[in-house]
């Protein structure tokens, strides 16, 4: 009890001298309150002798104005009120103004009583000059700061003092105090903080070293009206979505602009960035990833051969990003498009030159994957101990007039490559899936579906773990509605979206892929594992985000609606209902279990697929895909059956 005792208070001693330790302004506004409080020391002697200065009071003055001087900036250097600028002045600050004040008048009165009581040749300060000098302190000081302030919000609204820009900082965490802290102490482009904001009642109204926290999230627009501050500073992570999309919409009614403020380091060497707000922190749940997680993908790559499909697509070459950070032996970047794998083999070249880290390998592989004879000579040469299969079709309206391809492509083809993964003793086989994968109503999610249903059958008993991960829309891929979007609005031309209700999940790509490799680090054998995407985004609110962070006028958004295409819902699923599921730990990965199904029948869904494509053209193929997908999709209710019903054997795994 004694030792936590002593813990604690040794602790608030360490933060109370780090918050009163000098800096520049404290220094300058320590020398101006030691002119005021000069001042009204004299000042206090010429009132009560009516202007006239009489010479015993002279000899006071001089013996004694230095130490009261003294003693007075102690207190109020103590009290904190040096290290707030004189032109940041809230009403609470009177009160601080007040006990500052009334402490120096007790202790000169003690002073005055006990020294001239012990007769040791002190000279005692007259009564009247320490009540005056008190009131002429508080005038002098208060009518300084208002002063001060009035001068900066009336005079200087737009023209902040030297390159600051006053500020709220929305999150009083101690990660939130840092980013306020070093936000006051840049030498250019700082900010004054006037204020903190946070939803946490244990701060609520509470003081700490950089300014007060005044209110919760919600009343951001009030207290920037009221402080009259240029800005909103968010810390990342700490508002996203639809509260996110709330604040920017209340402060740009009212013409504070609201900026999002990244950090790295701890402590003393915390680096803060501050940016414009982007579509991503209005639509997406970031996750930020623990020390433990990390550490886990880290020990997975470090070492490993690693091929990554589609690795010249958004989220394949995030990956492989990634991959160039966690200092894997060899990348094997698998592409058919030409100019995006040369693109991102000589970008990832520039980065391992820049690391100083010669021992990463990277070998482009042009090639497609339908290539079964190419890719087994890769898979030979290689042999590659990880496998990332970014590899696919995506875009649901072409896939929709185009179902045989999307069959090669999402299943027969990704059939073909797990097959040589488990032939070549990889370890890890990770497979990208989808959310339209979960009850499909299209080609697309059919096709994923499939896939999915196959990578499960074929890792039962396997010797290669496959995993399967399955998540919403990457937001600005290419080829998805978000670089449209930009595009139409850039123009000024009209938007057409589906339905007014229609609403997707996103996520971004660099989250995606550190996600998806933490699902391959802590798969322990052939598991599925779905992504946390937090709350959907109507399109209708995307549109307007998006033109919000291109400061794109309101007026100038023109939205029109064409009704579903076939094979769209209104959203998305992410969990199938028969599918337990687990969170693992406090990120955002589930794992998550569904009753399987045999090899053998799922390949004869491959052979009927294929045999659909060669024998009887598309559309009997799509016929026999969306055949499998509502089989399978209702197994939750009926049983697992296979596909020839009464017919065939039954099983059931529920």
């Amino acid at each position: 009890m004694a030792l936590s005792l002593i813990v604690s208070t040794l602790s608030a001693l360490r933060a109370w001298i780090k918050a009163v330790s000098p800096t520049r302004e404290s220094i300058v506004t320590a020398g101006t309150l030691a002119i005021v409080f000069g001042a009204t020391y004299l000042a206090a002697y010429f009132t009560r002798s009516e202007l006239l200065l009489r010479g015993s009071d002279a000899a006071t003055i001089v013996r004694t104005i230095g130490w009261v001087v003294l003693l007075k900036l102690f207190v109020f250097y103590s009290r904190g009120i040096c290290h707030r600028p004189l032109r940041s002045i809230r009403f609470e600050d009177l009160s601080v103004l007040v006990r500052a004040t009334t402490t120096c008048l007790l202790i000169l009165v003690a002073i005055n009583y006990y020294f001239t009581t012990w007769q040791l040749g002190w000279i005692q300060i007259p009564r009247t000059v320490l009540l005056l000098d008190w009131a002429f302190t508080l005038l002098a000081v208060g009518g300084l700061q208002a002063a001060a302030r009035s001068i900066y919000e009336e005079l200087m609204p737009d023209t902040p003092v030297g390159h600051q820009r006053s500020a709220l900082v929305i999150d009083a965490s101690p990660r939130g105090q840092a980013i306020a802290a070093k936000l006051m102490t840049a030498k250019r482009g700082g900010y004054f903080v006037s204020g903190l904001l946070d939803d946490d009642p244990t701060f609520q109204g509470s003081r700490t070293s950089i300014a007060r926290v005044i209110g919760g999230i919600d009343q951001v627009a009030a207290c920037a009206q009221r402080l009259r501050v240029t800005d909103v500073i968010v810390r990342q992570g700490s508002v996203f979505g639809r509260r996110m999309r709330r604040i920017c919409e209340t402060c740009a009614a009212i013409r504070v602009r609201v900026m999002i403020a990244e950090s790295q380091g701890e402590g003393d060497d915390i680096e803060v960035r501050v940016r414009d707000v982007e579509l991503r922190d209005l639509v997406t749940h970031p996750d930020p990833m623990p020390v433990a997680h990390r550490q886990a993908v880290a020990s997975w790559i470090r070492g490993e051969t690693v091929m990554v499909t589609g690795a010249g697509g958004s989220l394949g070459a995030d990956i492989c990003r990634k991959l160039v950070l966690l200092k894997a032996a060899r990348i094997l970047l698998v592409d058919r498009s030409e100019c995006s794998l040369f693109d991102l083999h000589g970008e990832l070249e520039e980065r391992v030159a820049g690391s100083g880290d010669g021992a990463i390998g990277l070998t482009p592989c042009l090639v497609d994957i339908h290539d079964t004879e190419r890719m087994e000579e890769i898979f030979r040469e290689h042999r590659p101990g990880i496998v990332i299969h970014a590899a696919a079709y995506k875009h649901v309206p072409m896939l929709q007039g185009h179902p045989a391809q999307a069959i090669e492509n999402n299943i027969l083809a990704t059939a073909g490559l797990a097959d040589l993964a488990e032939a070549h003793g990889v370890k890890t086989f990770v497979a990208l899936s989808t959310d339209k994968a979960v009850n499909p109503t299209g080609v697309m999610g059919a096709t994923k579906l499939v896939a999915e249903r196959f990578l499960q059958a074929l890792g039962e008993g396997s010797a290669t773990k496959f995993v399967v991960v399955r998540f919403g829309n990457v937001l600005g891929s290419s080829g998805t509605i978000v670089p449209i979007f930009t595009r139409l609005l850039v123009r000024r031309q009209p938007i057409v979206v589906t339905h007014p209700e229609v609403a997707r999940t996103f996520i971004t790509s660099t989250d995606a892929a550190r996600l998806v490799m933490f699902a391959g680090a802590v798969a322990e054998s052939s598991e599925t594992y779905v992504l946390d995407m937090g709350e959907p985004v109507r399109i209708v609110e995307l549109v307007k985000s998006l033109a919000f962070v291109m400061r794109v006028p309101r007026g100038d958004v023109e939205i029109s609606f064409s009704g579903l295409r076939d094979g769209e819902k209104l959203s998305e699923e992410l969990f199938f209902e028969d599918e337990s599921r687990q969170r693992l730990g406090n990120s955002q990965v589930f794992r998550v279990s569904r009753p399987g199904r045999p090899l053998a029948e799922v390949r004869q869904w491959l052979g009927d697929l294929k045999g659909a494509i060669i024998g009887d053209g598309p559309e009997a193929a799509r016929g026999v895909l969306m055949e499998i997908a509502a089989v399978d999709s209702t197994a939750s209710s009926v049983g697992i059956a296979p596909l020839g019903g009464d017919d065939g054997p039954q099983e059931s795994r529920l």
